[in-house]
């Protein structure tokens, strides 16, 4: 039987559904100059998103870096797909391997890779704005790569969000409270940082997300406890994790952004006494 997207991927060979979901398709392949590549297929229900396509593309061509795949072809096909074609990554999302990183040592040296990915889009103001397990891939060497930048914010570009929406854009687990609030002026470098210590917490705990009601034993919904600034500070405590990485996770998820990190080097400082007080 024929598959909806068969033209379009005619002139590539071994060709594997990885994912599919909602508009969009994602299949590996072997393209015959590039080798293996993941093929991205999906429909833009708008113009504005296709322009956040567009931006995340954009952005992938003009980084040179280890921490994020290499794009190698975008084009719109009539009436309203788009495909987006970039290296194949072997690895596994940590979403599916957090218990390899449970352990202070080695969550701390994964988070100090990941910020230091992330410096390369803060450096130009830019913001991730989904960073979340599912988003991380680890290599076999367990270096990460970044992936998904198709909500994320140029701060020196005109929004794509309407200021009247009452969310902003964010996957709302891993979203911080501005990005809920949909409060447009707060969102930069400190959002991801939000996100940042949900993951550390997650790696910490073996996968149990901080704000989580059966985990903080309160709060209706993981958004409710985000918003109301409760999380599972006292499952580190027992869990005998350092302080000084408690006081790190606890700065992340500062419910303001003023609570937070100045910036890059002020984290990387932070998780260094960290690291100096684990080895």
């Amino acid at each position: 039987m024929a598959g909806p997207h068969d033209k379009i991927l005619q002139d590539y060979q071994n060709v594997e559904l990885l994912k599919e979901g909602g508009q969009k398709a994602a299949y590996l392949a072997t393209d015959p100059t590039h080798g293996r590549v993941v093929v991205k297929i999906g429909r833009y229900p708008s113009a504005s998103s296709l322009e956040r396509i567009r931006r995340e593309v954009d952005v992938l061509r003009d980084i040179v870096s280890p921490y994020y795949p290499k794009n190698i072809d975008f084009r719109v096909e009539p009436p309203d797909l788009f495909v987006v074609v970039e290296e194949f990554v072997e690895s596994r999302p940590l979403s599916d391997c957090v218990e390899d990183f449970e352990e202070a040592k080695t969550a701390l040296a994964l988070l100090k890779e990941i910020i230091t990915g992330l410096t390369v889009l803060w450096d130009k103001r830019i913001v991730h704005r989904d960073i979340k397990p599912e988003n991380v891939l680890i290599l076999p060497d367990t270096s990460p790569k970044i992936i998904d930048l198709g909500i994320a914010r140029l701060l020196d570009e005109e929004s794509l969000t309407k200021t009247i929406n009452a969310r902003g854009p964010c996957t709302p687990a891993y979203a911080s409270p501005a990005q809920l609030k949909n409060r447009k002026a707060q969102i930069d470098q400190r959002t991801d940082q939000f996100s940042l210590g949900i993951l550390l917490v997650q790696l910490l705990l073996r996968g149990a997300h901080p704000f989580d009601p059966n985990v903080v034993r309160s709060g209706d919904s993981i958004v409710a406890n985000i918003l109301a600034g409760h999380w599972c500070r006292a499952e580190l405590q027992k869990k005998a994790v350092p302080i000084c990485i408690q006081e790190l996770a606890a700065k992340l998820l500062g419910a303001e952004p003023f609570r937070r990190f100045r910036n890059a080097e002020a984290i990387l400082t932070a998780i260094a006494a960290c690291e100096a007080e684990v080895q």
